[in-house]
């Protein structure tokens, strides 16, 4: 609710947002680089404080809610998740730190993991970046996307977590997106416009101003919209690429 944002308290990113979003949709945040969107992600985490207006999770000011509370309601898949120097097993369990093996494997399961596991000779137990064992960043998206599920919070933030997923990798990723999005409140961050087709809502940030919002048909066949002439040039890009690999 008109929310005011700066990080050195002098130049203003976020300027006067104001937005709704209802439990159980799916909403994705779009718009030129530096826009906002990150930043207005960030705040609902409560990673850095508004300086005026008020971000509200269930009608209450995150500053408010008890800092476990808010982490134990919102989950975060971020572009580069990071996963620490341990077992597959301990990086998922990072989730939910008293879940049994029992509940990490089928997280694992649902995260479409078990080609990851099943590579190694000591499956779920193998230590990640030891011994020259390393995962691309399709596999390391996959994991966190496990410990996401394991978490089973009911806001969920995405952060363009497709975007350093390798094409043999990418289709699994979005399946195990796809699965986790389930039943709860989702929030994206899209550079990939093809990611937003499908969403509930959306909302165009530029310059730290929510620019224009509405359902991708409203706003692809609106006359002069920022998101009309993004997709047009996105779909431009798109058969560009192909293009050129053929």
């Amino acid at each position: 609710q008109d929310v005011h944002f700066s990080y050195d308290g002098k130049t203003e990113v976020i300027k006067g947002v104001s937005l709704k979003i209802q439990p159980g949709q799916m909403v994705a945040f779009v718009g030129p680089s530096g826009g906002g969107k990150s930043t207005l992600a960030n705040l609902i985490c409560r990673f850095f404080d508004v300086q005026s207006g008020s971000v509200r999770v269930g009608g209450a000011d995150v500053r408010d809610i008890p800092k476990e509370e808010l982490m134990d309601t919102i989950s975060f898949v971020f572009q580069n998740s990071h996963l620490i120097k341990g077992s597959i097993l301990d990086n998922v369990r990072m989730g939910k730190p008293d879940a049994t093996d029992e509940e990490v494997l089928a997280a694992l399961r649902a995260a479409q993991c078990m080609d990851i596991i099943e590579k190694f000779p000591d499956g779920v137990h193998t230590v990640i970046g030891s011994q020259g064992i390393y995962l691309s960043g399709g596999e390391m998206q996959r994991l966190a996307i496990a410990r996401a599920m394991l978490k089973n919070a009911p806001v969920l933030i995405l952060d363009e977590a497709t975007a350093f997923a390798d094409p043999d990798n990418e289709t699994k990723v979005q399946a195990a997106f796809n699965a986790l999005a389930k039943g709860r409140t989702v929030i994206m961050i899209a550079h990939r416009l093809s990611t937003v087709v499908n969403a509930d809502h959306i909302y165009v940030l530029k310059d730290g101003h929510l620019a224009e919002d509405g359902s991708f048909v409203e706003l692809s066949e609106r006359t002069g919209s920022l998101f009309g002439t993004m997709w047009r040039d996105y779909q431009q890009s798109v058969r560009w690429k192909v293009a050129k690999e053929a």
